[in-house]
């Protein structure tokens, strides 16, 4: 900008100069020849008023050689044939008449005279002015003629114009030098402000202009450091409520997803990407969400989408074949009108199914175990009642179904009651004690030795050397007799059951092994199911209640354990329980 504007400011000005110049010429010139023609008629004047009658009279042209000699004119005296009485120039004496030359025809009329043009006898361009001499009766007697060479003129004329072109030649340079000058410093400022407001324009809020000017720049300046200090006000407080908006959204554990009217994402939650499997490396802001995500989930949200009458709604879908999510469709809301853009909540609620569908099935499943000792003792009671019955060995056979039945459902009750308290992580509600595990597991061989003694079992324990853990004692307990209890319970007569004790600097290791059945391998992974029985009728038959497993493994999975199971058909089952020594 700045060299268009110096450029066309010294066009301008040497423009104007050139142009006032020309007109300097001209009039410098018409002056010139005005003041040369009143030169001349003044000189016309004096010969005619004092030298002129002297030399018509006399004939004496001494006077006339001297003015001539002394004024540099060219003098010509004609009389008013218009033969030429007196010539100036030598050489000329005998020079035709001068009857027909213009300014001699003018003077002869009575008027001065005065003529430019070419002399044929000089080859020059002359001017000349031509005035009547009258005699003592008012009678034109002769015509005096003074001329001059107009060259003379011109070479004053090219001088002035030599100077004029001098002095616009420098007028020239200087305005070339100064001009852009003058311009930098003016425009200076607002190169600053233009820079400033780059600066402003590239995110740099908050900075200050410093110039005190009281013009119109001043104004600029200081409205550029007021929306400076505006702007960074704003987008320091839009910047506050972004971030915490990206942590409040990043925090949850809903999926957001929030795409304009193309259905391009605007923005995406680290929720949606884990909901939608999209790594946090891929960027997908600005992307159609179709290209982002294209399973069918995504072509039942967009059926959703359509639907531009509901401001809301909400539906439940299957993103993959072991994910269930509902999801909750808002519209935008800008300037209190509802836009074409929505905010897409995905909930996950797999778990939440998983967790129904196991009420669901622990309901049915109380109710069932429940149900059927119930209705054994109800039977029994009914048949006692109904007919009557007196006999006593009949009774008492009634009496003892009736009491195993009862301690089933006791049984049940109990094992339905520790598996609450272990699910809700609340245990026995006693402190951890350092328990000596080798003791422990001497005290259960003592306590289920009568079932072992029944079916000719033993039960052996290994440990090369005392190992103590922090644990709660009746959980410990409970853990190690159900395990050792399903041991005897599915172990052939005469066999054996060993638990072995190991330890290392970080766990405790306990193995229970037997010798029975064996376990299939598609039950592995569901035997610590509640109520899952891999035979029912044998469960059933040995008095289980299907929830020992579940306890154990509650009481295992809460002190930051785990189990693993080995089994082979018709060869046993090996139990191995991790349990680290140091717990957070």
């Amino acid at each position: 900008m700045k060299k268009r504007l110096s450029i066309s400011l010294i066009l301008i000005i040497v423009a104007s100069i050139v142009i006032s110049s020309i007109f300097i010429i001209i009039g410098y010139s018409q002056r010139c020849y005005s003041d040369t023609e009143k030169s001349i008629k003044e000189s016309s004047n004096y010969i005619v008023n004092y030298i002129l009658p002297t030399f018509l009279e006399t004939e004496n042209s001494k006077a006339l050689d001297d003015y001539v000699s002394s004024t540099k004119m060219r003098i010509t005296i004609t009389n008013i044939q218009g033969d030429v009485t007196y010539e100036s120039t030598p050489g000329l004496e005998d020079e035709v008449n001068h009857i027909s030359r213009p300014e001699i025809v003018g003077a002869m009329a009575g008027n001065t005279t005065t003529e430019i043009r070419y002399s044929n006898t000089l080859k020059v361009k002359m001017i000349y002015v031509a005035t009547p001499y009258y005699d003592a009766n008012n009678t034109i007697e002769g015509v005096l003629r003074v001329a001059m060479p107009v060259s003379s003129i011109n070479t004053v004329i090219f001088e002035m114009v030599e100077k004029i072109i001098l002095i616009i030649m420098m007028t020239i340079f200087t305005t070339t030098l100064v001009i852009p000058y003058l311009i930098n410093r003016e425009l200076k400022p607002l190169d600053e402000a233009s820079a400033f407001a780059r600066k402003i324009a590239s995110g740099k809020y908050g900075q200050q202009l410093t110039m005190i000017r009281k013009d119109k720049i001043g104004e600029l300046v200081e409205s550029l450091n007021q929306m400076s200090l505006q702007l960074n006000d704003s987008f320091s407080e839009m910047n506050r409520k972004n971030a915490e908006l990206t942590s409040i959204l990043s925090s949850m554990n809903h999926g957001i997803i929030a795409i304009d009217e193309k259905n391009k994402i605007i923005h995406l939650n680290d929720a949606a990407r884990k909901i939608l499997d999209i790594s946090k490396e891929e960027k997908v802001v600005k992307k159609n969400i179709l290209e982002v995500y294209r399973e069918s989930f995504i072509l039942e949200l967009m059926e959703h989408l359509k639907n531009e009458e509901c401001e809301r709604m909400s539906f439940e879908s299957r993103i993959h074949p072991d994910q269930i999510v509902r999801v909750y469709i808002n519209r935008i809301v800008e300037n209190n009108k509802f836009s074409n853009g929505h905010i897409i909540i995905l909930e996950d609620i797999t778990l939440l199914k998983s967790l129904e569908n196991m009420r669901r099935d622990f309901i049915a499943n109380v109710s069932h175990e429940l149900k059927t000792p119930i209705t054994t003792i109800k039977g029994f009671i009914e048949t006692i009642q109904v007919n009557k019955i007196d006999d006593p060995e009949t009774l008492d056979h009634f009496y003892s179904i009736i009491s195993e039945e009862s301690d089933r459902l006791s049984r049940l009750v109990s094992d339905i009651l520790v598996l609450s308290q272990l699910e809700n992580k609340s245990g026995f509600e006693k402190k951890a004690e350092c328990l000596r595990l080798d003791q422990e597991i001497a005290q259960i061989f003592d306590i289920l030795k009568l079932s072992a003694e029944e079916k000719k079992i033993s039960m052996r324990l290994f440990c090369e050397k005392p190992i103590t853990l922090s644990f709660m004692p009746d959980e410990f307990r409970q853990m190690m007799i159900n395990l050792i209890d399903n041991a005897i319970k599915y172990s052939e007569p005469q066999k054996a059951i060993e638990v072995i004790l190991t330890q290392d600097d970080e766990e405790v290791r306990i193995e229970v092994r037997d010798q029975g059945y064996g376990i299939p391998t598609k039950d592995i992974d569901r035997i610590f199911e509640r109520f899952y029985r891999v035979d029912k009728s044998r469960s059933k038959e040995k008095g289980g209640t299907g929830l020992g497993l579940a306890i154990v493994k509650h009481i295992i999975y809460n002190n930051h354990g785990k189990i693993e199971v080995n089994s082979k058909l018709g060869k046993g089952t090996t139990f191995i329980i991790h349990l680290p020594k140091t717990r957070n």
